[in-house]
């Protein structure tokens, strides 16, 4: 599957799971809801919000490498240490595999 329908895939999936908490919210504020369905539906919600944060991430880790700030190799991370670290919307602080070095890495597309 292409890569831009990934991304806008896992945009809606979080998009729509956030709207589902809200709704849901909603509906337990105006005591549309039983306590035991809105508790239901806003774990529901919850789970299906971190299931489209981690696509989300998978995708944007599978279509991308990083240059090293320090040495200028390129290189992609572990999906661990892609996940954890530290990021802005462009760099990554991550260690290099070939100088070793914790660095802010910036975000490069793959080569196809």
């Amino acid at each position: 599957m292409n890569h831009k329908i990934k991304t806008i895939l896992s945009i809606l999936g979080v998009v729509l799971s956030m709207a589902l908490l809200v709704i849901s919210s909603i509906l337990t504020e105006e005591a549309v809801l039983s306590p035991v369905s809105a508790t239901i539906l806003t774990i529901l919600s919850v789970i299906l919000i971190f299931a489209a944060i981690f696509f989300a991430a998978k995708v944007d880790y599978e279509t991308g490498v990083y240059e090293c700030g320090k040495c200028g190799h390129t290189f992609k991370p572990t999906f661990k240490a892609y996940l954890w670290g530290a990021h802005t919307l462009t760099a990554r602080h991550l260690k290099c595999p070939e100088c070793e070095k914790k660095s802010w890495c910036k975000r490069k597309k793959k080569a196809s």
